[in-house]
This record gives C-alpha cells, sequence and structure tokens, in this order.
C-alpha cells in the first residue's frame, strides 16, 4: 500500500502547485508566512517540516532564517522532493530535503524548534499519523512547538464536493474524525493544543507544545 501511495505522489508532485493554488488561491504563499509567524520561529533556530511535498513551507521558512539557523523538509516521495529542490535553488533558498518516512525520521532526539506540517497530516493512515505524531514529539526540543495546518470544509460548491470526496476515500472512521477535529488527537502527545482559524476562513492551524519535562530518552527511530 505505502508502495502505491508514494507512486500516486510520485505522479501527483507534477501538478501538486497548481491543485493547491486552485483550492487556497494562495498564489502569494501568505498561508505559509502565516502559519510560520505564527511558529515563533527565530534566526539560530530549526524547524522541519513534514510531509514537505514541494517545498512551500520549507522554502518560505528558508527565506525567513536566510541562512541564519536550519530548515529541513521531510517526505517519502522522490517525485515531491526533486521539484522541492529544483524550487529551492532557482530561490537560492538554503533548505536539506530528505527522503523518508515521517513516522521514522532519521534526527536525534531534542533537535529542532519548530516542526510544521501543511495540509498533509489528514491524509496519513491513523498508524502513519500516531507514529508520525510520535516522531514530532520525539525530534522537538522540551518546549518546542508542532504546528499543523489544515483546510477548512470549503465553500464553493464544486470545492466542497471534491473536499467530501477525498474524505471519504479515506476510509477508517478515525481518519475522518481526525480532518473534523485534530485536537482530541494531538492532545495525546502535546499539551496547550489549540485551534486557529486562518484568515480568510480557508484553512485551520492546529497547535500544540512539547512538555518541558517530556523524557523522550531514545535518540533514534529504529
Amino acid at each position: 500500500m505505502k508502495r502505491w501511495r508514494r507512486l500516486y505522489y510520485d505522479i501527483f508532485s507534477s501538478f501538486y502547485d497548481r491543485i493547491i493554488a486552485l483550492h487556497s488561491r494562495d498564489r502569494s504563499l501568505s498561508l505559509r508566512k502565516y502559519l510560520l509567524d505564527k511558529s515563533g520561529i527565530a534566526e539560530g533556530q530549526r524547524l522541519l517540516d513534514l510531509c514537505t511535498g514541494t517545498g512551500a513551507v520549507a522554502i518560505a521558512a528558508g527565506r525567513m532564517l536566510n541562512g541564519r539557523g536550519m530548515v529541513v523538509g521531510a517526505d517519502f516521495s522522490t517525485g515531491m522532493l526533486k521539484r522541492a529542490k529544483n524550487k529551492a535553488l532557482q530561490n537560492s533558498i538554503k533548505v536539506d530535503f530528505v527522503l523518508c518516512d515521517t513516522a521514522h525520521l532519521p534526527f536525534v532526539s531534542g533537535q529542532f524548534h519548530v516542526v510544521t506540517c501543511s495540509h498533509a497530516m489528514y491524509e496519513l493512515d491513523p498508524a502513519t499519523r500516531s507514529g508520525t505524531l510520535s516522531e514530532a514529539r520525539r525530534v522537538l526540543v522540551p518546549g518546542g512547538r508542532f504546528l499543523m495546518m489544515e483546510h477548512m470544509e470549503p465553500r464553493t460548491p464544486f470545492i466542497r464536493f471534491l473536499y467530501r470526496l477525498r474524505l471519504a476515500s479515506m476510509g477508517s472512521a478515525e481518519n475522518k474524525d481526525f480532518a473534523r477535529d485534530e485536537r482530541p488527537f494531538l492532545a495525546h502527545f502535546f499539551q496547550d493544543v489549540k485551534l486557529e482559524l486562518v484568515p480568510g476562513g480557508k484553512s485551520k492551524i492546529v497547535s500544540g507544545r512539547k512538555p518541558h519535562d517530556a523524557n523522550d530518552s531514545r535518540l533514534t527511530h529504529s
């Protein structure tokens, strides 16, 4: 199943950016900037963008830090990462892209100050999503922030139909419940979980913090 999902995203990478622009109409990348502003990422810090896709958030973070910090984008699709790397090079933005399973991250614990995930978490199967959230917590510094941005139900009838069709195709009730309200799921891994509507009403940000007293002693996820 994972092999077919990877093939799907490798093919989808060719027109992914156009689909996202159609849905969000975010051609100026204001949504990504808003997410990063909310993250509190600062110069000298490290940010990991999970399911980075074609790198929109990671590249925006790289531009924001301007070499005074570290940005890593992680994804399991070679097609997506190829487009992300090309976009970063074309814009002379320093970002490291890593091919990996987000439920098994190849990073030591306590490595990143911020972990982000944009418009992707609800598409993961329940086991992968749980593993990804667990790994996000593990690689964060104590007190570090996790922020994910997801779609609100679209208002335009045709786009809303496509959105509901996508939810119907997700299969399990757990996936559909997660897409409706992510907070109970995130609360298993993070504290101070909050939901905020993004200006314009098309997306939402759900965020939480890794507890300062968290004991994530495992250095790598094998």
